[in-house]
């Protein structure tokens, strides 16, 4: 009896996950509309399908593993979201992006319908401590997302820093958000959970906030701009690296080879114009960067030796 019960909680959570993913998707591109291009918000929905797919084989698998048959019409629509991402891909690849979202949407109704049949097949009603057990899971999984969300808004503010825009504001604002997160999974352990949703409602509209402040501040780097800071901070890291080698630092250069990747990364993206993502792989160049200069500094393992974005900043053209 309690296996059924365990399958049953697992089947609500994905479900849930997929039913609410898509909405938590389409407010933060809305925060962020001012800079997301079509293709940035149908590569964050075909992700979106990509994690939930991973979420509804895994449900089968565990279903599966505790003896159980899946029923043949879940099958059959799990069937049917496979091709309808398949068709998404292809109309991603030709720039259709509009028909491709479209695609992407009715794979996550099948993926939903799936799990929902699946569901029906168990019955049993869960216990007050099955229940509480959910909205557990439901919430950490919210504060996961969050998280996840809170460390992308840090990557572009320090890079935001790291080009001279005063951020004092913005990091308050992060730590603020950060000191909410780790009181809501408090409030879960101790299963407050009406605390806990009333944590993650702040976090929700910070998060907002702080998106539609990047927004803006991505708005005003143009893609020219961004693309000479790339040009001067290719540069920097050939100077970096020409003294690294001379010296053998083995720490400078395995930094210097993160920010190079980061910087490929960087420049991918501004060629698709998804400039959120390459703001945030600047910022990480930006970190391994300044990390190589400190491993060449003489008195790298002083106090004094740490490097600041305020000292190494470096005004986009």
């Amino acid at each position: 009896m309690r296996s059924k019960h365990i399958l049953k909680l697992l089947v609500i959570t994905a479900l849930t996950l997929v039913t609410v993913s898509a909405l938590i998707l389409a407010a933060s591109s809305a925060a962020v509309q001012q800079t997301t291009t079509a293709s940035d918000k149908t590569q964050d929905l075909f992700a979106l399908l990509q994690e939930s797919n991973s979420t509804v084989t895994e449900i089968f698998r565990q279903f599966q593993a505790k003896g159980k048959t899946i029923p043949q019409a879940s099958l059959n629509e799990y069937d049917q979201a496979l091709v309808l991402a398949e068709e998404s891909r292809s109309l991603l690849q030709t720039g259709n992006y509009s028909e491709a979202n479209n695609k992407i949407i009715q794979a996550l109704q099948k993926l939903k319908e799936a799990l929902r049949i699946v569901y029906t097949t168990i019955p049993e009603q869960p216990s007050e401590s099955e229940v509480s057990v959910e909205k557990a899971v439901q919430l950490k999984s919210s504060i996961n997302r969050y998280h996840e969300q809170l460390e992308r808004i840090e990557n572009l503010t320090r890079f935001a820093a790291t080009v001279g825009y005063n951020t004092t504001a913005l990091e308050n604002e992060i730590q603020t958000m950060r000191s909410l997160l780790v009181t809501a999974l408090s409030n879960v352990d101790q299963r407050r959970f009406e605390a806990a949703l009333a944590n993650l409602a702040e976090v929700e509209t910070l998060g907002e906030r702080l998106l539609s402040s990047l927004s803006n501040i991505a708005s005003d780097l143009k893609i020219e701009r961004i693309a000479a800071y790339i040009n001067q901070t290719e540069t920097r890291l050939a100077a970096i690296r020409a003294k690294a080698e001379s010296v053998s630092n083995t720490a400078s250069l395995a930094a210097l080879n993160s920010a190079e990747v980061s910087l490929d990364n960087a420049k991918e993206y501004l060629e698709s114009q998804r400039i959120n993502d390459t703001l945030s792989e600047l910022a990480n160049s930006k970190e391994s960067e300044e990390k190589a200069v400190e491993y060449l500094q003489p008195t790298a393992s002083s106090v004094n030796s740490t490097p600041t974005s305020s000292t190494n900043a470096v005004q986009l053209p």
